[in-house]
């Protein structure tokens, strides 16, 4: 009698310390509530504010780092300072974000210093940390996920571009937050009235990056494709009047400045039309850049989500409406980075939001299929104790078992590579220094001067306008007709000071007109720059 109960204690003991680690187990696994509204608690908040801090205070809209800039940086605030001078974008410079953020950029520049981008740019990356958390942690049900790909967002946007201020990354926030929208709505947690808010989000999100239009289009039809399955056709119609009401709101207001500044025609024609029909922002080979950018794509880790989507959807049924959505928007946003004809890989920053999530729900699901295996023995004690080592184990590192650490590597490289770069440019941008110098002593306001340059230092310094629509002849020129423009403008000879980069190459035809209208000016400490003043 004594045996049995001793044994039929140590049954229950074992059973018991079973149980507990059923449901420490259980806990582990749910780590974020089945409701919609994802609550971050403050230590994730934190992190995510740190993170964005770091990115604003590496913008190159920091005075101290604008010489790091690259060309199409310094352009974007070269449109902005010109527009705070009076001077009208898409009209007098040839430009291709949208308006709201050069309005943002000119207001910078009319308060006084650029340095207030930074501030923009911090709360810019603080909610888009915010969206992008909330959206991971409620498709995988992990707060720890959310916080991961969070924090890979952060890195690869500092990788990928590094000193800020690309129209897209201002963008981010409007459009994660719409992606939030859309997402409760398919998870039957949104009202219809909720509309008006997306589609101003939506359309903000457009008016500062027109290439978010991709999503609005791709969205818009997948919300028309989803009330017909559901056959919720008068909710659809009511849906429909609420997002054209929060579009009116947004674009009737912008529109009527748009309208009277007069440059509505070529805003249309350079933000919209251009954007979609030229992907190329460079003139390399494709053959070395198209793989160049996949290379980028796949080392990052943004590819993994897309190849392993497809088995994704295979394991579960869950809003899958919304992960196509996501997937759809990733495809076109891959067309466009990967024809960029470029190494520049900013580009690549429109895959990113689509792509992280994409590869979290894989790795996610990665997770759930190793803490599902059985043992090889097959003994509970075995399996245990494998669930209990999964389940320390970082989402990183599941992540980075893809990789082989090459999202660092990209990252590392990302940033290195620009800082390398204005290190070995400090003695030219030194010399440009000099040339802004002497052409604020000898011109005034009205006077017009061109840069044949691969940097808008001199723009910016001396605050003259160009006499061309391409401040830059390496942007926007990769199209015939923009690079014959920009030869026709500099032939008409209006510009007073023409400063010409001894390694750029020009045409005979300009060269002629250098020789016959201009005559060749001395500027001290200006060895690698030709000046030529207007005779």
């Amino acid at each position: 009698m004594a045996r049995r109960k001793e044994e039929g204690q140590t049954y229950h003991r074992r059973h018991r310390v079973e149980d507990k680690f059923d449901v420490a187990e259980a806990e582990l696994q749910r780590e974020t509530p089945k409701s919609y509204k994802i609550k971050i608690d403050g230590l994730h908040r934190f992190y995510i504010f740190i993170l964005s801090l770091i990115l604003a205070l590496t913008s190159v809209a920091n005075p101290l780092l604008t010489d790091f800039g690259n060309i199409h940086q310094t352009v974007n605030l070269y449109t902005g300072q010109m527009m705070a001078n009076g001077h009208i974008p898409y009209l007098d410079t040839f430009a291709t974000g949208g308006f709201l953020f050069y309005v943002i950029i000119a207001l910078s520049y009319l308060l006084g210093s650029s340095i207030w981008l930074m501030i923009i740019e911090l709360l810019a990356f603080y909610m888009s940390g915010i969206y992008l958390y909330k959206i991971i942690a409620f498709l995988t049900n992990r707060h720890g996920m959310g916080m991961t790909f969070t924090v890979i967002f952060f890195l690869l946007n500092l990788g990928f571009g590094f000193g800020g201020l690309y129209p897209i990354q201002w963008a981010f926030p409007f459009l994660l937050n719409a992606l939030w929208y859309l997402t409760k709505y398919f998870a039957g947690h949104i009202n219809d009235e909720a509309f008006i808010i997306y589609a101003i989000f939506g359309s903000i999100s457009a008016l500062i990056e027109p290439r978010s239009l991709i999503f609005g289009a791709l969205s818009f039809l997948a919300i028309g494709i989803y009330n017909f399955m559901q056959r919720h056709f008068a909710r659809g119609f009511y849906q429909l009047l609420c997002m054209i009401f929060g579009a009116i709101l947004v674009y009737y207001t912008v529109g009527y400045f748009i309208f009277n500044m007069g440059n509505l025609s070529d805003y249309i024609s350079q933000a919209l039309f251009y954007n979609f029909k030229v992907f190329t922002i460079g003139k390399e080979s494709f053959l070395i850049t198209i793989p160049y950018q996949i290379l980028i794509l796949a080392s990052s880790g943004l590819l993994l989500g897309f190849f392993g989507f497809w088995g994704h959807l295979g394991q579960t049924s869950n809003f899958k409406t919304i992960k196509w959505l996501i997937f759809w928007n990733l495809v076109f946003s891959l067309v466009i980075g990967i024809f960029a004809r470029s190494y520049y890989i900013f580009q690549l920053l429109l895959v990113l939001p689509f792509g992280l999530i994409l590869t979290a729900l894989v790795i996610n699901d990665n997770i759930d299929y190793q803490r599902a295996e059985p043992s090889s023995k097959g003994s509970r004690a075995a399996h245990r104790r494998k669930h209990s080592r999964e389940a320390n184990r970082s989402y990183w590192g599941t992540f980075a078992e893809k990789h082989f650490q090459l999202p660092v590597l990209v990252v590392i490289a990302g940033v290195v590579l620009p800082i390398f770069i204005g290190i070995m440019s400090l003695g030219l941008n030194s010399e440009r220094s000099n040339i802004a110098a002497y052409l604020r002593e000898n011109t005034d306001k009205k006077n017009t001067i061109y840069v044949w340059d691969n940097s808008s230092k001199i723009y910016l310094d001396t605050a003259l306008q160009s006499a061309s629509q391409f401040p830059v002849p390496s942007v926007n020129t990769t199209t015939k007709a923009n690079a014959q423009k920009l030869e026709d403008e500099i032939l008409q000879a209006r510009a007073q000071y023409i400063v010409v980069n001894n390694s750029e190459n020009l045409s005979s035809d300009i060269v002629n007109r250098l020789n016959s209208t201009y005559e060749k000016i001395s500027v001290t400490d200006a060895d690698h720059f030709t000046v030529y003043q207007k005779k």
